[in-house]
């Protein structure tokens, strides 16, 4: 099944993204605005105590109250029992103070972002304010609107939508929102499904998905599903990525994945990176396109949106599957 109608629509959507999450809307139903800022919502809000007594834990009160437009998740305090609970800490107090801070600053997009903005959107990525793996990322931050509650990275639910507030608004969410790794981009993101299928089912004799959660970091450049429908289409004797012979297949996977942190802004023209599968991809960029050569010669195969930021490494969405070197 096609999950867009053609990529084209998917690029359009992402351009749409980067200039509605990065500005505030003030015409988008919901609540009106009290004059209240986001933390003295939140202190009046009983549901939300935890909340604000890990925020003055943090500190991360002051930067809150003060003016701006920032979009919070809250989580509720049923939310934080069963984040405590599985953490194993007796209390808010007992998590240690900069985990909390960055877990906190999870929930936190720099920017005003209503529930008709996540909708319009359907399904996307926020960049958090949270810290990423190297110097200077922030973690994104996956959306999906099309059902009857918004979700975050696959696990959180919007339980209450605008709450508006005199700096920005406040979701409240029924979940915690862990640290994603690139194994959470890549299993809920509508866009991967048949690379899921790959990493998971179709190789079972391999833990893609232990080797991908682990500490890392790496860059996955994850093909979309109309790049697996053109390699299916290469044989008849696939139907599906479960039909390719696992030791090809997983083959194939490793040259999709390399060690490292790297992100769209260190792909420099005839730049190299070295894949798990021993083969050297190449990047060309010209025009302000950036496009990649795969170990057999396959060039022209495009880096279409870029630098989504896990804990753990960072994932761009490609165009084509990425072939190794037959000769080796």
């Amino acid at each position: 099944m096609k999950i867009y109608q053609n990529f084209k629509h998917f690029l359009i959507l992402t351009l749409i993204a980067l200039t509605v999450l990065s500005c505030s809307n003030d015409d988008n139903g919901g609540s009106v605005p009290t004059g209240e800022n986001i933390i003295e919502i939140a202190m009046a809000n009983p549901n939300l105590s935890t909340l604000v007594e890990a925020l003055e834990i943090t500190g991360l009160t002051s930067t809150l109250e003060n003016p701006g437009s920032f979009t919070v998740l809250a989580p509720t305090n049923a939310a934080f029992d069963l984040f405590l609970a599985t953490a194993n800490f007796a209390s808010i107090n007992d998590v240690p103070v900069p985990l909390l801070e960055q877990l906190l600053l999870n929930h936190v997009i720099g920017s005003q972002i209503n529930e008709a903005n996540f909708v319009s959107l359907i399904r996307n990525y926020a960049e958090t304010l949270a810290d990423g793996p190297t110097d200077g990322t922030k973690l994104s931050l996956y959306f999906d609107a099309t059902g009857t509650a918004i979700q975050f990275n696959g696990a959180s639910d919007v339980i209450d939508a605008d709450i508006l507030a005199s700096n920005g608004v406040v979701h409240t969410v029924d979940t915690v929102i862990d640290f994603p790794t690139v194994v959470t981009f890549v299993t809920t993101d509508i866009n991967f499904q048949q690379l899921t299928t790959a990493l998971t089912t179709a190789t079972p004799a391999t833990d893609f998905v232990g080797l991908l959660s682990g500490t890392g970091p790496f860059t996955v450049f994850a093909p979309a599903e109309t790049a697996f429908d053109a390699l299916l289409a290469t044989n008849d004797n696939w139907n599906s990525v479960s039909d390719i012979e696992e030791d090809l297949l997983t083959t194939v996977l490793q040259h999709h994945v390399a060690n490292g942190n790297n992100r769209s802004e260190d792909f420099t023209d005839q730049s190299t990176v070295t894949t798990l599968e021993g083969d050297d991809i190449t990047f060309s960029r010209a025009l302000g396109l950036i496009t990649i050569t795969d170990g057999s010669g396959n060039s022209e195969i495009i880096l279409a949106v870029s630098d989504f930021q896990a804990s753990n490494g960072v994932v761009h969405l490609i165009t084509e599957v990425m072939i190794p070197d037959t000769a080796n």
